[in-house]
């Protein structure tokens, strides 16, 4: 059996966990809940997408952030 992909750096502890959920990303980001909600259904959007929980990748919300900035208007 093959290793997990060694160039992967992943920073988390107990107290940081690398899945935050919807709540917890609003007050990672300042963005309303009903803008993560709309943006959490974007394509490429890093979350995970279950019928009662969203959970969000909390090292790659800030990067798609950034990388989408200016490019979705309601």
């Amino acid at each position: 059996m093959q290793d997990l992909d060694t160039n992967i750096n992943i920073n988390t502890t107990k107290e940081e966990p690398l899945l935050i959920t919807l709540k917890e990303a609003v007050k990672y980001t300042g963005i309303g809940r009903n803008t993560l909600l709309k943006l959490s259904k974007i394509k490429g959007f890093p979350a995970l997408i279950f019928p009662h929980k969203i959970l969000i990748d909390k090292l790659q919300l800030p990067i798609w952030l950034k990388q989408n900035y200016g490019k979705y208007k309601s």
